[in-house]
């Protein structure tokens, strides 16, 4: 009496396999060539082994396979989109990097705290900036797409920026130089004044909200806090609450945000362009308080304090920038645009400037807050809301039959097939139902013999013809006839 088989995968590991499925990331057939290539180095698949190699076929995110491996199978769709990884957090939601299940086009995701969608002021202010948002169309500012609701959540579709925030890119490569400083606030002062002409006053901006796109791009994001004009926001309730960020707030939206203007966007402007040169705020405290009241009293920092190489008229400006009283700032963006043509000298040109902008590095998944992370791995209350069909249970899964793969096995050495490629196409493909297995070898025979022959007749084509250069005779000149006087009045022919 024989044994029964033991299975190809052990019950933890058909456990992921099924909440792959259920979850709808990940089709039958390919999780088996994938096993199937795991194999060809060690028979023995754990969970975690699978995950690994679903991620190297493409298959699978990170986020994604930490996620199935925590015991989850909910949570990656939400509304027409599937769920890659967490881009980050704000004050006004959580934003994901998300697929667009049939145009297959990536989009930032800004989702709304499920706790927030509750609160009526809350929720008027996320539409709010989501029409605030799509009055914006300028090539230095994230652009908004669509908002919905799916499964509950409130979200706005935003351009994706594959790159990296001032912030980080700081904090990561250090200060930069004055040329690229400058670059990236006259990049963000082109798009405030976009925005300024059109009635909205951002009232947030900062270095994590200046994106810095792969190709040198800098754009303006995160519009939650922006006033706009012909909204007639209702703000009764943040009378008492700072709107803004501490660090790099004006003084007088500190006092009053409802009745700024432009000049609060160039007075945050310039404490950004003064971290971007320094790699500090320009005011330091230790609470909130302290900083805040630096900002009404204190006199700007000179950027030459830290920065001896720093240009005179580059301080001078970032001082006036940050100047206390709205009306010794640049009236508007474009003025201040104006100021920093004047600089072009520094600046260099806008082409050059943006190519070396474009060197630094993009932040690809960087590290984030783990608490934040794991509270994504956490979260199953994401939904496609019937916009995605996904399987709602898998009952069975059959591995006792596992396709054929072509594994590229080369005598007595099995390699197992690549499954680290990005490319799920890229997963080898079952063999063709040849006849003979044999007649692929012999066509390669038959097409490198044809190939060695023509080879061979056009090298001796080429030698005869050099031959026949070499070795053909030289055409003779014909010969040069002279007449020269003889002084007796006769006449002399010379033939050369």
């Amino acid at each position: 009496m024989t044994a029964p088989s033991q299975p190809i995968l052990d019950e933890p590991t058909r456990s992921f396999v099924q909440r792959c499925l259920s979850a709808g990331l990940v089709d039958i057939n390919d999780i088996k060539k994938v096993v199937v290539s795991l194999q060809a180095d060690d028979p023995a698949i754990t969970a975690k082994r699978l995950a690994e190699g679903l991620i190297g076929a493409g298959l699978l995110t990170h986020w994604q396979a930490n996620k199935l491996l925590a015991g989850k199978s909910k949570g990656f769709y939400l509304g027409s989109y599937r769920l890659l990884r967490p881009l980050g957090k704000g004050g006004m939601g959580v934003v994901y990097l998300g697929e667009h299940h049939v145009m297959k086009r990536l989009m930032a995701l800004k989702i709304m705290p499920p706790e927030s969608v509750a609160d009526k002021r809350r929720a008027d202010r996320f539409r709010e900036e989501a029409r605030a948002s799509a009055q914006l169309d300028h090539p230095n500012i994230v652009r908004a797409y669509d908002f919905a609701e799916a499964g509950g959540k409130l979200y706005i579709v935003m351009e994706y920026i594959d790159g990296i925030d001032l912030q980080h890119a700081v904090r990561r490569d250090g200060v930069m130089s004055v040329p690229l400083a400058l670059d990236a606030i006259r990049q963000a002062t082109c798009g405030l004044a976009h925005a300024h002409d059109r009635g909205v006053i951002h009232r947030d901006i900062k270095p994590s909200n200046l994106m810095l796109r792969s190709d040198g791009v800098v754009k303006v994001s995160d519009m939650g806090l922006a006033r706009v004009s012909w909204m007639g926001i209702d703000e009764q309730s943040t009378n008492n609450r700072l709107l803004g960020t501490a660090d790099f707030v004006a003084p007088e939206q500190a006092i009053n945000s409802k009745s700024v203007d432009a000049r609060a966007d160039i007075y945050s402007l310039g404490c950004t362009l003064y971290y971007l040169l320094t790699g500090q705020a320009p005011f330091s405290g230790s609470t909130i308080a302290q900083r805040l009241a630096k900002h009404q009293t204190a006199a700007p920092p000179d950027v030459r304090l830290i920065q001896p190489d720093c240009p005179t008229a580059v301080a001078e400006l970032v001082m006036r920038m940050m100047a206390k009283r709205p009306e010794d700032r640049p009236k508007s963006a474009a003025e201040l645009l104006v100021q920093f043509e004047r600089l072009s000298g520094i600046l260099g040109s806008e082409t050059a400037a943006a190519k070396k902008l474009g060197q630094i590095a993009p932040a690809g998944e960087k590290v984030m807050d783990e608490s934040f992370y794991q509270a994504t791995i956490d979260d199953s209350s994401l939904s496609s809301d019937g916009a995605v069909p996904i399987a709602t249970e898998v009952t069975e899964i059959d591995f006792d039959s596992l396709p054929p793969v072509d594994l590229g096995i080369s005598g007595s050495s099995p390699k197992p097939a690549a499954v680290s490629t990005a490319n799920p196409s890229n997963l080898t493909k079952p063999k063709s139902n040849d006849t003979n297995p044999r007649s692929g070898d012999s066509n390669q025979m038959l097409l490198l013999g044809i190939g060695l022959t023509v080879a061979i007749a056009a090298l001796i084509l080429v030698m005869g013809m050099t031959a026949y250069t070499i070795m053909r005779p030289q055409d003779t000149p014909p010969p040069r006839i002279k007449s020269l006087e003889d002084g007796k009045g006769g006449h002399v022919i010379v033939v050369n």
